[in-house]
């Protein structure tokens, strides 16, 4: 699904990049993904064989309210296609073609308890160091780490936990 998706998206993000207006794109998908979330009727509306693709366009057009042209052209599309389903993944694949496109790579950071901003703000400077990028992190806490710290980084791991180190002690005593 999410490369029918990139299909899509890809143009809709090559036309906001050449206007200039990546960042209201952007806002415009994260308000349209807020609608689709928040709303079980809408998601159930879009799905529907029944609706008619003229109403599905009117309503999608109305909760975009203000949105670029670009981003009414691009729902019309998929609604002209028949593709609905894809509009709860624009958003992400925005997103990430936006963080290539300015040499951001997205990653996370989880402690078992809460780091401070000046703390955290030092583990993302070595991290982007390490990656030799600008790294975006977000964080998370998850008690169940006992102590230590994971990052992950695209598809790369350093899990740095108590319970990390616990399960591969685990896993060498067991002969695993």
């Amino acid at each position: 699904m999410s490369s029918l998706a990139k299909r899509y998206v890809q143009p809709l993000f090559e036309v906001a990049r050449d206007a200039n207006v990546l960042d209201q794109v952007a806002a415009d998908l994260q308000g349209l993904d807020s609608a689709l979330s928040g709303s079980t009727d809408l998601r159930v509306f879009l799905a529907s064989p029944t609706a008619l693709r003229a109403t599905k366009r009117s309503v999608l057009e109305a909760v975009l309210a203000g949105a670029s042209p670009f981003t009414i052209n691009f729902v019309r599309l998929v609604v002209n296609k028949n593709r609905t389903e894809i509009l709860h993944l624009a958003s992400r694949i925005y997103a990430d073609l936006l963080n290539i496109h300015r040499g951001i790579i997205p990653g996370s950071v989880e402690t078992a308890v809460a780091m401070d901003d000046a703390a955290f703000g030092l583990l993302e400077k070595a991290v982007a160091e390490r990656f030799h990028a600008k790294v975006v992190l977000s964080r998370k806490v998850d008690p169940g780490l006992i102590a230590g710290v994971r990052v992950r980084v695209g598809n790369r791991v350093v899990d740095a936990t108590v319970k990390g180190q616990l399960e591969k002690l685990r896993t060498a005593l067991a002969g695993e």
